[in-house]
C-alpha cells in the first residue's frame, strides 16, 4: 500500500510542466508583461536571430537582481518564448534551499550541467505534455564571474523556441558562417591568435 502511495505521488509529481515564473507565462504575448519589461532596451539576440529579448525593469519581482525575457520574432511573434532571473542571494544556502524545494515540486533533475570543480553547478530539468510543449528549466549557481557569478533559474518553452528557429532557418536560409569551413591549419598566423 505504502508503496503504491509512493507510486502514485511521484507519477504526479512528473506530470507537472512549469509555464510560468516570476509572474510571467511561458507562450503569452510579452504585451501581457510590458509593466514588468524595459521595453525601451528591446534588442534581437546575434547568436539566437529568432528571439528578441528585453530586460525586467528593476525591482519588478521582490527577489531578483536582474532578469529578462526572450520572446519570438518570427512565426508567432510576440509570444514569450524564455524568461531569466538572477537572484539578489548568492549564498549556498539559498542555492541549496532553491534546489530542495525544485526537487519537491519537480523531482530529481535529469542531467548535470556543472563542471567537476563546481564552479559552476547547474540542474537541468526537461517536461513535455500530451499538447507537444517541450519544457526546459535549468537552475544555477556559478562563482565564475566570466559566467555572470550568483544564482540563476532560466525557463525556457523550447518546442516554441524550436519552431521559432526553423521559422527563422526558412526565411534566411543556411547562414554564411554555417556554409563557410574552417580555415586550414596550414593557412592560421596562430601569433595572431596567441596574447602577446
Amino acid at each position: 500500500m505504502l508503496f503504491l502511495l509512493l507510486f502514485m505521488a511521484s507519477a504526479v509529481q512528473a506530470e507537472v510542466v512549469p509555464t510560468s515564473l516570476a509572474g510571467i507565462v511561458l507562450g503569452e504575448d510579452i504585451a501581457t508583461i510590458g509593466g514588468k519589461c524595459d521595453m525601451a532596451a528591446d534588442i534581437p539576440l546575434a547568436q539566437e536571430r529568432h528571439l528578441n529579448e528585453v530586460p525586467l525593469m528593476d525591482h519588478a519581482v521582490a527577489g531578483v537582481w536582474s532578469g529578462s525575457v526572450a520572446y519570438a520574432n518570427c512565426g508567432q511573434v510576440g509570444r514569450i518564448v524564455r524568461i531569466k532571473l538572477k537572484f539578489e542571494n548568492d549564498s549556498p544556502e539559498f542555492f541549496d534551499d532553491l534546489l530542495r524545494r525544485y526537487r519537491q515540486r519537480f523531482g530529481k533533475p535529469l542531467e548535470w550541467r556543472g563542471d567537476p570543480f563546481q564552479t559552476v553547478m547547474a540542474w537541468k530539468w526537461s517536461f513535455s505534455d500530451d499538447q507537444g510543449r517541450k519544457v526546459n528549466l535549468e537552475l544555477t549557481h556559478s562563482k565564475d564571474d566570466d559566467f555572470r557569478s550568483g544564482i540563476s533559474v532560466k525557463l525556457t518553452l523550447r518546442s516554441l523556441w524550436e519552431e521559432e528557429a526553423a521559422c527563422q532557418a526558412r526565411k534566411s536560409g543556411p547562414s554564411q558562417r554555417a556554409m563557410r569551413p574552417p580555415t586550414p591549419g596550414d593557412r592560421i598566423d596562430y601569433n595572431l591568435l596567441i596574447p602577446q
